[in-house]
């Protein structure tokens, strides 16, 4: 099969992660795969490292800042230079299949309509019900997808309402801890960085907890500072890293972080490393990971991620992260807004190192046994074509 796919940023988190995977599956597999993607970035470094064929093209993405008169006539103009684009390389590679990663690549949509070519829509998001953005999303998805793959049950039931079911199916995000097809050996790269605790001088007693997400107002910068003072006023002893960069537009949030830390007296407390393109290695030097998003995540790869790395894992009660942990098994699922709830369980795990280690292993196993790699690789692709 000759299969389009369409995905608008470059970046190396998780639906970016996801799309990668699957094209090395389908390419894999025998299948001839034409990426294309807005911009270039990290996404297109690995693809091309895979020898899969990518190009740039402006998709036109609708986010709710384009919910304007100017703004939807910037969209308008850019999705028609896209169709006429991407009606050409349909035909040039004699395109089979349509595969459109997120739901905000609504062009692919719009394609599949006015080309008859089937489209297979891979849904990762989780939307107020109540929104705009999932009354035109869900009516765009259920008018031009001939099947729609959703990361979790958490993402089913979110869009059950606007999408006919009988065009849904499940495919878990999937995660090997010793052959990570985003380009990052965990066991590998682990040793050839600098030790975490070397860069922040810490000695060997002091427990490191650590999140990794990109900085916006749902991922849970915020609240994650706010359980940090919370285990400094309750005397833990530890210290807690924030590891990702900024969605475009949201930039502004890093001196608000850094205000933050600076009021709540935690400077020597918190580490802001920003983006880091090895943050997989980071997260197996941590002790301890926390995914304090303050929405619901569909399936967060970066859990898995931990997983592989054999740590324990704090999280926010809620979406696909409840699918992913065993509370008080392969860690703790907390409130997304009582953070002395969520230092008082990080406390548990800080006095228990052997907790600590029992958690980890039991999440690898979790890991291994249902969200495997080569699980992944055979469900995505038996979905896509």
């Amino acid at each position: 099969m000759n299969i389009l796919v369409l995905h608008v940023v470059s970046d190396m988190y998780g639906s970016s992660k996801v799309l990668l995977q699957a094209v090395t599956a389908l390419k894999a597999s025998g299948h001839k795969v034409c990426v294309v993607v807005s911009e270039k970035g990290p996404l297109t470094e690995a693809l091309e490292l895979e020898g899969i064929e990518t190009k740039i093209i402006r998709l036109g993405i609708l986010r709710r800042r384009y919910l304007n008169v100017l703004g939807l006539l910037n969209r308008i103009g850019v999705l028609t230079r896209a169709f006429f684009a991407l009606k050409k390389l349909c035909k040039q590679n004699q395109i089979d299949i349509i595969y459109t990663n997120t739901a905000p690549v609504i062009i692919g949509g719009i394609l599949s309509k006015f080309t008859g070519i089937k489209n297979v829509w891979h849904l990762h998001e989780i939307l107020e019900p109540s929104s705009f953005m999932h009354r035109f999303f869900g009516w765009m998805i259920n008018a031009t997808a001939q099947k729609v793959i959703v990361v979790s049950d958490a993402v089913y039931n979110n869009w059950a309402g606007r999408i006919d079911t009988s065009k849904m199916v499940k495919v878990y995000n999937g995660f090997e801890p010793s052959d990570i097809k985003v380009g990052v050996n965990v066991g590998a790269n682990a040793n050839n960085i600098k030790p975490l605790r070397e860069q922040l001088n810490l000695n060997d007693n002091t427990v490191l907890v650590g999140m990794v997400g990109r900085v916006n107002l749902i991922k849970g910068q915020f609240y994650f500072i706010q359980i940090a003072a919370a285990a400094k006023a309750a005397g833990l002893n530890c210290h807690f890293v924030m590891i990702g960069d900024a969605y475009k537009g949201y930039e502004y949030l890093y001196p608000q972080l850094e205000s933050q830390i600076a009021a709540l007296g935690l400077q020597n407390t918190i580490t802001n490393l920003y983006y880091q393109p090895n943050a997989v290695a980071l997260i197996q030097q941590l002790d301890i990971f926390v995914l304090p998003s303050i929405k619901p995540d569909s399936f967060p790869v970066v859990i898995l991620e931990a997983m592989a790395a054999g740590k324990p894992i704090i999280a926010t009660n809620q979406g696909g992260a409840q699918e992913q942990i065993d509370d008080c098994v392969t860690g703790f699922l907390v409130p997304i807004n009582d953070a002395t709830i969520a230092a008082q369980k990080l406390g548990v795990l800080v006095n228990n190192p052997d907790m600590r280690t029992q958690m980890g292993q039991a999440g690898t196993k979790k890991l291994e046994e249902q969200f495997s790699l080569a699980t992944f690789n055979k469900n995505i692709v038996d979905q896509i074509v």
